[in-house]
């Protein structure tokens, strides 16, 4: 079965556009790495879909630490933005953690303060959901433990009861883990990790995991896996559509208190 993200992105889309709120998204990109100039096209596309004010500075690959930080103070400063988001991944000169912390709380709808839930661990969640995935009595095994993924799912399963497997880049055999998995959740960033070989027939996988490879979108997930298993999330078209609607959800969340 896939487990395409467009329905549960329109649910939440349904949801926003309800509320009839009226707020600003800005977007700071820097450089020109393909996968980023997608991710923000579908924020964009997306923001008009709704209604919300959507504003997008693009800095060049060779702008300063100190203008982006600069920028990000005027955001915080500038009643009529409500969210603030950086694109990740910066390029590796730049001191990505402290950028992000440069961002106010109540504009940081990315979650990094944690003041709102991760968009992309919500997106998991509302998929498995959506299709009546059950989690209880399951064994989950997470790849990847970074702090926009894996981490914080980890946390947010566990806060309910659920112990999940972590695995990461010292794990020692991970085909072994994978393989015990009911319900298996890549978030590493490296294109075709998961191989046929690491998956069973019943077993539910989610790819969260993005990265380019010649100017298109790959997933951690190998395609040939998909014919191998139960249920899975394509890439692209699975839990990046319901990430960005989980983004805007938690735009709309400080709308009534930003106005």
């Amino acid at each position: 079965m896939i487990l395409e993200g467009k329905l549960v992105a329109e649910k939440i889309y349904q949801g926003i556009r309800e509320k009839k709120v009226s707020v600003s998204l800005a977007v700071i990109l820097v450089g020109e790495d393909p996968a980023s100039l997608s991710f923000v096209k579908a924020k964009e596309q997306q923001a008009n879909n709704l209604g919300i004010d959507f504003k997008l500075y693009h800095l060049p690959g060779i702008a300063r630490q100190e203008q982006i930080e600069e920028l990000i103070e005027a955001l915080n400063q500038n009643k009529y933005i409500h969210g603030i988001v950086i694109q990740l991944p910066l390029p590796k000169e730049f001191d990505a953690q402290k950028i992000l912390k440069k961002i106010v709380p109540k504009k940081d709808i990315d979650g990094f303060s944690g003041r709102f839930p991760p968009p992309t661990v919500m997106a998991i969640l509302e998929i498995l959901n959506f299709y009546k995935i059950h989690l209880r009595n399951k064994r989950i095994v997470i790849v990847g433990h970074g702090r926009l993924v894996g981490r914080p799912l980890e946390k947010m399963l566990k806060k309910e009861g659920m112990d999940p497997v972590t695995c990461d880049s010292q794990t020692s055999d991970l085909k072994s883990q994978t393989l015990q998995a009911d319900i298996l959740i890549s978030a590493t960033g490296v294109a075709g990790l998961i191989k046929p070989e690491m998956v069973s027939a019943k077993m539910v996988v989610i790819d969260a995991g993005t990265s380019e490879i010649g100017g298109h979108i790959a997933g951690d997930v190998d395609k040939e896996v998909y014919s191998k298993v139960a249920a899975y999330t394509p890439v692209p078209g699975g839990v990046g559509p319901v990430t960005v609607a989980e983004l805007f959800k938690n735009l709309v969340k400080v709308a009534p208190k930003a106005l």
